[in-house]
């Protein structure tokens, strides 16, 4: 959000000091927006204190505020733009459309971040983690945006209603901050993307697990590829010691010759 305090009361002693710049600037003072303290939200422009004549104002959490019709002007007005104007156009678009498609992704996030808990989904907290690092990238670029709009409107584009197209006395009663919603808006994207982080480390951490829980599941079934002598025989190498190699009474019959056992008959 973007603040501007005018001080009207300087403006006032500047019109007693100066009566030709009363004349001039009697009817813009009463009804021009620059010459009184606003708020400038995403859709609306409120007034904290005096609001301008005939303006059409309506009231919301307690102020008067008009909308932004900026983003949408008339076709007459719109073929006269520079191109400087179109781009700040197309780029006060830009950052809402980034915001909104931002908020759409942190609900869905939200959404499987709660499945993914409540079942130790690996794959819902590396999708939510992955989602809110996409997240942070749209805020990002909405920001972005809008500071570029900022810089545009204060420091380039020199028609009016513009700052470089202002009366002196308007630029040196005019004070400039930004709200606390913006600091607010930095953090909170700040925050989401250590909530992204936390996610995908959540999700190694949880892959990790997995595979230990299956490596001691099948560890009971799995033999060593070598085996224990000793295991194999459990009563030495020679079991049945007292026995000969032989069957009693046909020893020889088995070293005669080359297939012993076939020679019975020559």
């Amino acid at each position: 959000m973007l603040r501007l305090m005018v001080n009207r009361r300087e403006v006032i002693n500047a019109f007693n000091r100066e009566p030709e710049l009363n004349v001039r600037l009697k009817d813009a003072f009463v009804r021009n927006v620059n010459y009184f303290s606003r708020n400038y939200g995403l859709f609306q422009i409120c007034f904290p204190d005096s609001v301008p004549s005939d303006i059409g104002s309506f009231s919301k959490y307690g102020s008067p505020c008009i909308d932004n019709t900026d983003y949408f002007p008339a076709e007459a007005v719109q073929e006269n733009y520079s191109s400087q104007q179109t781009q700040r156009l197309y780029f006060m678009r830009a950052n809402v459309a980034t915001y909104v498609l931002g908020l759409g992704v942190v609900v869905v996030c939200l959404a499987i971040a709660g499945i993914g808990c409540a079942r130790q989904s690996r794959k819902a907290f590396m999708f939510t983690g992955v989602g809110l690092l996409l997240t942070v990238l749209l805020f990002a670029v909405s920001m972005a945006c809008w500071h570029y709009v900022n810089y545009l409107e204060r420091a380039v584009l020199e028609m009016a209603p513009f700052y470089k197209s202002w009366e002196p006395i308007l630029k040196t009663t005019t004070r400039f901050n930004f709200g606390w919603s913006l600091v607010v808006a930095w953090v909170g994207i700040l925050f989401i993307l250590f909530a992204s982080v936390f996610f995908i480390c959540s999700a190694s951490r949880l892959k990790k697990e997995e595979e230990k829980a299956l490596s001691a599941k099948h560890g009971a079934y799995m033999m060593n590829n070598y085996y224990d002598k000793g295991a194999m025989v459990p009563y030495g190498y020679n079991t049945y010691a007292g026995y000969g190699n032989y069957p009693y009474g046909y020893g020889g019959q088995y070293n005669n010759g080359y297939y012993g056992y076939m020679t019975y008959g020559r």
